[in-house]
């Protein structure tokens, strides 16, 4: 039995449960159920896929990791950045809405997950506890600035190019500033404003999910759909049935480096948020532990069809402050996304694709932390040299370059440091 929860440090915590925690994680099980709908569908949106992928990477994924993880709080499933990256990769050798692209994309997934597998049984993990935590905090803060105004399309409702650059694409959407269809605007624009008030209002805050609901009786009420409102439309019921498609050799070395990427940053975002709970609670994560589950669970994610995946932030401390006790609660959440998939998803079918844009653009703000990125530059000269160079390759050049730069830099200053 030992060796068993050795390999599912997971089952350890459901084996030895205690019936008073029951409340806690059903409460928070739900509540981030709840957040993890929309968010799951609105980062499908920036991967480039079908909605209802981003649903299925929230259920046997989050399962997975629930049980061969050593977290208790970090809910697995899409992310912004890991979305952004996997895009950003399999468009520039597929065409996005093609059977090849969304071919690469799930098959992306499954090479992530074997890469951190693999790290974590080599025991690479215990390096991440080295990365400056500047160079992190310049390169999501990029990403995040590159996802919101890759939404920004969808607000004004026209199309633009892939984003290249900042100068570029900012002047891509000041030629398309006459071309705004009002009534999207209007429905981004007021999704935006209402999510701020909400958030303002309520310490967990209901607002991607109140959105949701108002905007889908708008457009449907209306009919502003044929209007050129642009909708999400119809999300099929159940589980895809998909044969994984093995890529030629050529396509997968093109991949490879996307796959390191996104290895690379996906688990320091999870690890970073799952060992700050965990020391909220003293209590010890195993880092290469913690690669193998979350190589399994983005394996799993493969498996079903779908994009790679990451522990999320924000849900993951989320379900922490909802009450969360166990990994229960992240089994909790997968039972009620499996209901939703099966009996929720004709309910959607009026969303419209700028109120998904207004949750992106709010939820990916929090990762922009300017008086962190301020107090580099003005206390630590060192790491506002990583974090500027990191910041700005990545924004003003390209997402793979930034993270070369940023790590290069990282460890040109961290060799400085050891000879000074």
């Amino acid at each position: 039995m030992l060796k068993i929860y050795k390999l599912m440090p997971g089952l350890k915590h459901l084996a030895n449960y205690k019936q008073s925690n029951l409340i806690g994680d059903l409460t928070a099980g739900l509540i981030v159920a709840f957040l993890l709908i929309p968010q799951s569908m609105a980062y499908a949106t920036i991967a480039g896929v079908p909605v209802s992928l981003g649903l299925f990477a929230a259920t046997f994924p989050l399962i997975i990791y629930a049980l061969f993880g050593t977290s208790k709080y970090l809910s697995v499933g899409p992310v912004s950045v890991v979305s952004l990256l996997a895009f950003s990769a399999v468009s520039s050798i597929a065409a996005p809405n093609s059977a090849q692209f969304l071919q690469l994309i799930i098959f992306l997934a499954l090479l992530v997950g074997v890469l951190q597998f693999c790290m974590g049984l080599i025991k690479f993990g215990s390096i991440f506890d080295y990365v400056s935590p500047a160079f992190i905090t310049g390169f999501t803060s990029a990403i995040a600035i590159i996802i919101a105004l890759n939404q920004v399309k969808s607000i004004m409702g026209v199309s633009l190019p892939k984003y290249d650059n900042l100068v570029d694409y900012g002047m891509e959407i000041l030629r398309h500033v006459s071309d705004i269809n009002a009534y999207t605007a209007l429905i981004g624009i007021g999704s935006i404003l209402l999510l701020v008030t909400l958030k303002k209002m309520f310490t967990i805050s209901p607002g991607p999910f109140i959105v949701i609901v108002l905007s889908i009786g708008l457009v449907d009420y209306f009919n502003l759909h044929q209007k050129n409102v642009d909708i999400v439309g119809q999300i099929p019921s159940g589980f895809p049935d998909l044969s994984m498609t093995i890529p030629t050799w050529d396509l997968i070395l093109l991949l490879m480096p996307t796959a390191f990427m996104i290895s690379f940053i996906s688990f320091l975002e999870s690890y970073a948020i799952g060992k700050t709970l965990a020391n909220k609670e003293n209590e010890q994560l195993d880092p290469n532990r913690e690669l193998m589950g979350l190589g399994l669970a983005n394996i799993t994610s493969s498996a079903v069809g779908s994009i790679p995946i990451a522990g999320a932030i924000s849900r993951s401390a989320v379900n922490h402050q909802s009450g969360a006790k166990t990994n229960l609660s992240l089994l909790i959440t997968a039972f009620f996304m499996f209901v939703a998939i099966l009996f929720l998803t004709p309910l959607f079918y009026y969303l419209p694709k700028a109120t998904l844009a207004a949750i992106i653009i709010v939820a990916v703000s929090k990762l922009i932390n300017l008086k962190q990125m301020i107090d580099y530059i003005k206390n630590k000269l060192s790491d506002g040299l990583i974090l500027i160079a990191t910041f700005l390759s990545t924004l003003m050049i390209d997402i793979f370059i930034g993270l070369l730069i940023g790590i290069t830099v990282s460890l040109l200053v961290k060799g400085a440091r050891s000879f000074a």
